[in-house]
């Protein structure tokens, strides 16, 4: 499925025509499907596909806005980064930025239309590192809060946004428990969501079996 993908997206990229760009953005949404059907399914294998390293943050959230830039552009949502320089945590990268893929479409879902910026922010805590992302969306309902991170559940949320999968969450926070993050998710309805993911210490981060 990624060649013909790869294929159509050589044909339409720089045509400057409304027909073009809905082709682009339908592309779009169909290789981010395809990402997120991959990832889960290679979950079951982690220990052999993960890779820990140093990463400077500010740099992986710029990659990860920039894979977006389109689905942004096109909500009119402006990403703000407070995120600091040579702040250096210990991920897998490939991993760590299909985490920040999910968050950002996430967030460009629920916002769509009521607030106007998804916002980054990141900082040191101890001897641990996190990160934040917020939106100004329409919140998820309070009776819902404990189940975001359950498999296909999606929610009130979920059943006003036909396009929801009950996916993006779920397979969050299992990457992040394999990766020896910590993910908490705090909400309230018509103010918007935050997302906020803890770093361990490297020595701390141990892959678990999948399964």
């Amino acid at each position: 499925m990624k060649t013909p993908i790869s294929v159509i997206h050589l044909t339409v990229q720089g045509e400057d025509n409304p027909t073009f760009r809905s082709i682009q953005d339908e592309l779009d949404r169909l290789r981010k499907g395809l990402e997120m059907v991959l990832y889960a399914s290679r979950l079951n294998r982690f220990e052999q596909d993960f890779l820990v390293e140093p990463i400077e943050l500010v740099q992986l959230v710029k990659q990860a806005v920039s894979e977006n830039r389109r689905l942004l552009i096109g909500n009119r949502l402006y990403p703000e980064l407070q995120v600091p320089k040579n702040l250096f945590i210990y991920s897998d990268e490939k991993w760590l930025l299909f985490v920040l893929n999910q968050l950002i479409t996430n967030a460009v879902r629920y916002s769509s239309g009521k607030g106007n910026k998804i916002a980054f922010y990141a900082d040191r805590q101890g001897e641990k590192a996190f990160l934040e992302i917020r939106d100004e969306g329409i919140g998820i309902p309070k009776q819902d809060l404990h189940r975001v991170f359950d498999p296909y559940f999606t929610g009130q949320r979920g059943r006003e946004f036909q396009e929801s999968t009950g996916m993006g969450l779920y397979l969050v926070r299992r990457i992040c428990d394999q990766l020896g993050h910590r993910v908490e998710l705090e909400s309230e309805e018509g103010i918007g969501t935050t997302v906020r993911i803890f770093f361990a210490n490297p020595r701390r981060i141990s892959p678990k079996s999948g399964g």
